[in-house]
């Protein structure tokens, strides 16, 4: 239905003699004219602004993208995100040969979300362009969690969804996508939920954000297409008028947005499984308090900081309960030992609570900010200490989000080896480990990309030499078996201080027949670099130069004795759950001691 709304004049006519000259001549009087002016007000028509902007693509590309596969493998004659700046991503309606198992989609925030690729099968996460909607992640606005559910929403319904960059949306041909300071692709997301759809069937979904009154426009002419650009300013204009969502002049007018003060609630109540109420899509059960909406206060000490986020723990009747808080921003109270009051929105993301939404104000105080825990005026500090905890221990969820160190009484040793843990399926050989900046994103064989962070992700047998692990139900269900997370934030340390950047490392460099297969790392070559890696191009083969820019490393298995960190649940997007220890301090996890073995890592 269109509307109309009258506005008032934007613009002023300015009648004074701007640009002649100072003194004109005088001549005879001449008869005045009335002026025609705009009228007072102008109206403004809402329509469907979204429907009638169409996808600017040429039609043999739009062909090329929508072309389907005969198999999971990368198809040669379909788009490509990472070469064409275009490609459809997968949504549970439209996936190939794999099945609906391959599809990988992260609801972010109202201008973010990650994507799996339709021909590559990687991950692409998008940052919108010309949009920027209020925050509901580390921080949390007014209508910032009505414009993520609206993203989702429309998301979610897609039969099919293209992700186009800058270049190809306003040329209509290839055009590589660019990538911000996070290595988040920009790019505009295009959506229908037609079976089989034509260029017109597809809507704007960073259009629809303006129109809908949950962002700002903020675009550039310049890099934009013509009606693009205007398609987006008439979108801003009709939010405005019709003060849609962040526009409204109404009070407390969010329904997703927490008004009211932040109510306390006890750590050790977010663990209690009578109250466990909610379900994720996988049918994990999680606490009542997770409505992501309610601001809860937490009191706790930091136990442990990542970056700038942190760890919250606290003993009640003799337990001790954690919380993750995520925040990207430092704040001055948050200091490992410090006691202090925590308010935010409580979430259940990837098997584990997290708090968001924290805010402080060294200088204007508000209701909610974080707060020091004071006894007789003063701060107060305590000691940190990791509980002593088993394997089996961590793996019974007995300690979740909770600081422990790995550490068996009754163990011959407390060591936690590491070793290779190889999968076959057919002909593809994976590993369940994997992460570090030198290492190759396994997503994409056709055309790898080297990960942007030094996340490592890595296996340990406590007390026993590991063998190869072929099964990660073993690793999940084994109480002798340990997940490890190494964040990109937490930079360890090899015996030349220098900074590991490969989980082979720890796991040695032996490939699935227990041949030594070296890692090489091409600098600004990805491709080379996994072909000579895989061995599908011999070293010998290249030239001085090329070898010249070529790093080659060799590692045996490593074990590290009583490593510390924060004991956590993960859940992969499968539903597989499995316990971690995750390390928060390159002094949490030190000193490696290789180990020699068999060809298959096992000691002789």
């Amino acid at each position: 239905m269109k509307k109309k709304v009258i506005l008032p004049l934007l613009s002023i006519l300015f009648l004074a003699s701007c640009g002649q000259p100072s003194e004109a001549p005088i001549t005879e009087p001449q008869k005045t004219e009335p002026v025609e002016t705009a009228p007072a007000t102008e109206p403004i028509e809402d329509f469907d602004i979204v429907g009638q902007t169409k996808i600017n693509l040429d039609d043999d590309l739009f062909e090329k993208v929508m072309k389907k596969k005969g198999s999971t493998d990368f198809a040669e004659d379909c788009c490509d995100m990472n070469v064409d700046g275009v490609e459809r991503m997968l949504t549970t309606s439209d996936y190939p040969v794999g099945g609906e198992k391959e599809v990988f989609t992260n609801y972010v925030d109202g201008d973010t979300t990650s994507f799996t690729s339709y021909n590559g099968l990687y991950t692409v996460k998008v940052r919108y362009l010309a949009v920027d909607t209020p925050e509901s992640t580390s921080e949390i606005e007014e209508w910032g969690k009505s414009a993520s559910n609206f993203n989702k929403e429309k998301l979610k319904s897609a039969k099919h969804v293209i992700v186009q960059s800058a270049g190809c949306a306003k040329t209509g041909k290839v055009a590589v996508a660019d990538l911000d300071g996070y290595q988040r692709t920009l790019a505009y997301v295009w959506y229908t939920d037609k079976e089989n759809p034509t260029k017109d069937d597809f809507r704007n979904l960073n259009l629809e954000l303006v129109y809908e009154g949950f962002s700002i426009f903020s675009g550039s002419r310049d890099e934009m297409e013509e009606n693009f650009y205007d398609a987006f300013m008439k979108a801003n204009d009709i939010a405005r008028a019709y003060k849609k969502h962040i526009y409204t002049d109404k009070e407390q007018a969010d329904p997703n947005y927490y008004y009211g003060d932040p109510k306390p609630l006890g750590l050790d109540q977010i663990y209690d499984k009578s109250l466990y109420t909610n379900k994720t899509d996988t049918g994990i059960s999680y606490s009542v308090f997770c409505d992501e909406y309610t601001k809860w206060t937490f009191e706790g000490v930091v136990s442990r900081k990542v970056g700038n986020a942190f760890y919250l723990q606290d003993t009640i009747n003799g337990k001790a309960y954690g919380l993750y808080v995520f925040t990207l921003r430092s704040y001055a109270p948050v200091k490992v030992g410090n006691r202090l009051k925590v308010s935010g929105v409580l979430s259940y993301y990837g098997g584990a609570y997290e708090l968001t939404g924290v805010s402080y104000s060294m200088f204007d105080h508000a209701p909610g900010d974080i707060e020091y825990v004071k006894e007789n005026g003063k701060n107060v500090v305590e000691e940190v200490t990791p509980i002593e905890a088993t394997t089996a221990q961590i793996k019974s969820g007995m300690y979740d989000c909770v600081l422990v160190k790995v550490k068996d009484s009754n163990a011959a040793n407390n060591n936690i080896y590491f070793n290779t843990t190889w999968s076959q399926y057919g002909d593809e050989i994976t590993s369940y480990a994997y992460g570090g900046e030198e290492e190759l994103n396994g997503y994409n064989s056709t055309h790898p990309y080297y990960n942007t962070s030094n996340d490592i992700i890595i296996f340990g047998r406590a007390g026993n030499k590991m063998e190869n692990v072929d099964n990660f139900s073993t690793l999940s269900s084994s109480n002798e078996y340990l997940r490890i997370k190494i964040p990109d934030s937490v930079r360890v340390n090899d015996e030349n201080n220098e900074t590991i950047t490969s989980y082979r490392y720890f796991t040695g460099t032996s490939d699935i027949k227990g041949v030594d297969a070296p890692v090489y790392y091409v600098p600004k070559d990805p491709q080379l670099a996994f072909d000579l890696t895989n061995k599908k191009v011999s070293y010998d083969s290249l030239t001085e130069e090329q070898k010249a820019n070529i790093s080659v490393k060799s590692y045996q298995p490593k074990y590290v004795t009583e490593p510390v960190g924060i004991a956590q649940q993960y859940v992969s997007t499968s539903g597989n759950a499995m316990y971690s220890l995750n390390i928060c301090s390159y002094k949490d996890f030190t000193d490696f001691t290789e180990y020699v073995g068999d060809e298959y890592g096992r000691e002789n």
